[in-house]
C-alpha cells in the first residue's frame, strides 16, 4: 500500500511543476496526479510479475529437462522441489492479481535471457541448497521465496532500469511499489492464504491526495501572505520555490485537515525539505512556520479533531 509520505511527494512533484507553469488548471492538475498515483499500482503488478517469471521460466526449463532420455539429474531435481513451492501459483491464480495485470499487461518475454541468468545463478546458489535440506518445510519455502524476491527482483539494478525506461516517474515509485510486493510475500502463509494489496490502505488515504491538493489551492493566496509576512527579511524571489510550496501545503494540512496533528504535518514537510529542497531549508522553513502556526492558533484557525489534537 502506498503510504501518506509518498502521496505528499506526488503531491509536491505536481505543485511545484505548477508554481513553474500555471497555466494548468487545478482540474488537470488533479487528474494527473490520480494518474500519477495509480501508476505506482502499476509498477508494482510489473514488480511481483518478474518474480512470477522466475517461477514460469523455471518451470519451462523443467518440461525441457523431463523429456530428455536421461532422467533424475540434479537439476531435475531441482526444479521439481522449486515447483512445488505452492506460493507462486496461488499468487499466479489470484483473481485479484488476474484483474489488475488486465490493465497493465506486463510482460517480460523480451527479457527471457536475463531470467535464464537469474534462474541459473538461483538453482546453484547456496541458499538453493539450504531450501533442498528441508524443501517441504514451510518455513524453509518461505524463507527462499523472500531470498529470491530480495536478491533477484529488489535488488536488481537491470530490472530497475527498465522501470525508468518504461515511466519517468517510477524511479521515484518504487519504494512504494516494492513494499507492496514484500507485502505479498509476508502475507503468506501455511493455510494457502495471501494478500495482493491495493494502492490505498483506506478511502481516507485514497481521498488523501486530492483533498490536499485542493486545500492547498483554498489556502494558497492567504498562505502566500503570511509566509511573505514572516520572511520580510528574504527578496519574495530569492525564496525556492520549492520551499514556498512545502510551506503552503504545510499550512493546508494544518488548515484543512483536522485529523492530522500539528506536529505531525510539520514534521513530514522538514523531511521533506531535507530530501528534496536546498540544504538549509529544513531550518529556514522551521522558522517561518513556527510564527505561521503561532499566529493561526491565535486566531482560531487550526481547529483538530479526534487524533490532530495531539499536538
Amino acid at each position: 500500500m502506498i503510504t501518506r509520505r509518498h502521496i505528499r511527494i506526488k503531491v509536491l512533484h505536481h505543485l511545484y511543476a505548477h508554481a513553474a507553469d500555471s497555466e494548468l488548471s487545478a482540474a488537470a492538475l488533479l487528474k494527473k496526479l490520480n494518474k500519477s498515483l495509480e501508476e505506482v499500482h502499476h509498477l508494482f503488478v510489473w514488480d511481483i510479475s518478474a518474480l512470477l517469471r522466475i517461477y514460469t521460466i523455471a518451470i519451462d526449463r523443467l518440461e525441457k529437462v523431463q523429456i530428455r532420455n536421461v532422467s533424475n539429474t540434479d537439476l531435475e531435481l531441482r526444479l521439481e522441489a522449486f515447483k512445488a513451492i505452492p506460493f507462486f501459483n496461488l499468487i499466479n491464480e489470484h483473481h485479484r492479481l488476474i484483474a489488475f495485470q488486465k490493465g497493465v499487461h506486463p510482460d517480460w518475454s523480451p527479457y527471457n535471457s536475463h531470467f535464464l541468468t537469474i534462474c541459473d545463478e538461483l538453482f546453484h546458489s547456496e541458499e538453493f541448497d539450504r531450501f533442498l535440506e528441508a524443501k517441504d518445510d514451510f518455513t524453509i519455502q518461505k524463507r527462499l521465496v523472500k531470498y529470491i524476491y530480495q536478491r533477484h527482483i529488489a535488488e536488481n539494478e537491470f530490472l530497475h532500469d527498465i522501470y525508468e525506461d518504461m515511466h519517468v516517474g517510477w524511479g521515484d515509485d518504487l519504494d512504494a511499489a516494492q513494499m507492496m510486493s514484500g507485502k505479498v510475500i509476508t502475507s503468506w502463509n501455511d493455510q494457502g492464504d495471501v494478500i495482493i494489496p491495493s494502492l490505498y490502505k483506506d478511502k481516507s488515504d485514497e481521498a488523501f491526495g486530492v483533498l490536499l491538493m485542493r486545500k492547498y489551492f483554498e489556502f494558497a493566496q492567504d498562505s502566500q501572505v503570511r509566509i511573505e509576512a514572516k520572511s520580510k527579511n528574504w527578496e519574495s524571489d530569492r525564496i525556492a520555490r520549492l520551499d514556498r510550496v512545502l510551506m503552503k501545503l504545510c499550512i493546508a494540512e494544518w488548515r484543512g485537515m483536522e485529523e492530522i496533528p500539528v506536529k505531525v504535518s510539520m514534521n513530514e514537510y522538514l523531511d521533506l525539505a531535507k530530501e528534496y529542497s536546498t540544504p538549509k531549508s529544513s531550518s529556514f522553513i522551521n522558522g517561518i512556520l513556527d510564527k505561521i502556526v503561532t499566529n493561526l492558533q491565535d486566531e482560531g484557525l487550526l481547529n483538530k479533531v479526534g487524533r490532530g489534537i495531539i499536538e
